[in-house]
């Protein structure tokens, strides 16, 4: 899911303040690493979310990402409790990947402190169960209390011009996309959201998700990619087949191709079709991962994956919109 990987167009998309020697123009650059500045605040909101949250939560984090806590002398730092020890002995490098595993682990917030329950019970409610009802709001409003804000996070994230921001749900760090960019993935996942294109909204966000993730799925990505053109097109291309993919629909087009309109006709009203299925074929013969032979398959890069996403998002968009369609 892309769980509004993008939102599109809430935090996950927005870029942070420009320094003053980048307003006039230019390329502002965001930063990849964890700068000097950073790493500090960082660590001290990951050791500050650590211990909010309780439990085991630092040992599935070192687990999930590989991070021995321990020496050979531990008793010499029998001292350090263990939250404090992912929090400061995790190297800088490592940071935010640590930080990434432990907002998957964090449980989202609540949009509303006080839940409505809490309000007095009618009269005609059982005193037994009004009792319990509150006792529930009561649980609901501590739990609240322990639920670690994203928002300090975020800001230190803009403020560093950092590449990466909190996904809009608060579960994952994600990659920045620039706003006119995500607004177009946006339009498309919304465009696809639709009966007749079966599941191809679900799989493009998903395919933007995996490519944008702080650690990318190139390979989840493109697969994702082809699937959303592959529901959206359903329809159009071959509404009767039931197992039709991408390397079916790209044999039919040629022989469909006078029933079929695209909406800028050009001069030769085939060659907006003919765009289209190169396109297509272009998606289709570009994922090298597809299946295996003699050769060793080489996996999809993150760049092609993220060319793949963007190429899926305009068919999607052609298919669901109808600008290509049926005559």
């Amino acid at each position: 899911m892309l769980y509004d990987a993008l939102n599109l167009y809430g935090d996950g998309v927005t870029i942070p303040w420009t320094p003053l020697p980048y307003r006039d123009g230019g390329t502002t650059p965001l930063r990849e690493d964890v700068p000097a500045a950073l790493e500090t605040p960082l660590r001290e909101w990951l050791h500050d979310a650590v211990l909010r949250h309780g439990g085991d939560v630092w040992q599935r984090v070192a687990i999930r990402c590989d991070l021995a806590l321990n020496t050979e002398d531990d008793s010499d730092y029998s001292d350090v409790d263990y939250p404090e020890r992912l929090a400061y002995w995790t190297p800088v490098e490592r940071l935010l990947e640590a930080i990434d595993a432990l907002l998957d682990l964090l449980p989202v917030p609540a949009s509303t402190v006080i839940p409505a329950r809490l309000a007095p019970p009618a009269a005609d409610v059982p005193r037994a169960g009004a009792l319990l009802t509150m006792a529930a709001g009561m649980s609901a409003v501590l739990a609240q209390q322990n639920t670690v804000s994203r928002k300090p996070l975020q800001r230190l994230l803009d403020d560093a011009r950092s590449r990466y921001t909190v996904r809009p749900d608060g579960g994952a760090l994600v990659a920045r996309v620039d706003p006119a960019i995500a607004r177009t993935l946006q339009t498309a996942a919304e465009s696809a959201d639709q009966p007749e294109r079966g599941s191809a909204s679900e799989h493009l966000r998903e395919a933007i998700t995996q490519a944008y993730a702080l650690t990318p799925d190139p390979v989840k990505a493109y697969s994702e990619a082809i699937k959303a053109v592959e529901s959206a097109a359903h329809a159009t291309v071959q509404p009767n087949h039931g197992r039709a993919t991408l390397g079916t629909m790209l044999g039919e087009m040629p022989k469909i191709a006078p029933k079929l309109v695209f909406e800028i006709e050009g001069s030769d009203p085939q060659d907006g079709i003919e765009m289209v299925r190169r396109m297509m074929l272009q998606l289709w013969d570009g994922q090298t991962s597809r299946h295996g032979k003699q050769r060793p398959t080489r996996k999809e890069t993150p760049a092609e994956a993220k060319a793949a996403v963007h190429l899926a998002a305009v068919l999607v968009q052609y298919f669901s919109s109808g600008a290509i369609r049926r005559a």
